[in-house]
């Protein structure tokens, strides 16, 4: 069970170094950034930073960024 556990939060850990990535070299370019999530599903903790939702969701299991021109707004 402990390395169901550690597998999980290893590859949360990994998602949120890629998904930062991806969110800082976006904002570097002068894009807008609507969203950075950590996981999928039911949001557990949000927060907004200047024009930017942080989301923590229940399953760890990916993540992305939310840029201007992707959705249908």
């Amino acid at each position: 069970m402990n390395t169901l556990i550690s597998i999980i939060i290893i590859f949360g850990l990994l998602v949120f170094i890629h998904e930062w990535g991806h969110l800082y070299f976006a904002k570097r370019a002068g894009i807008l950034c609507r969203e950075f999530a950590i996981g999928f599903g039911p949001k557990l903790f949000t927060f907004k930073k200047g024009e930017t939702v942080y989301t923590i969701r229940l399953l760890p299991l990916g993540g992305f960024v939310r840029m201007a021109g992707e959705d249908p707004e």
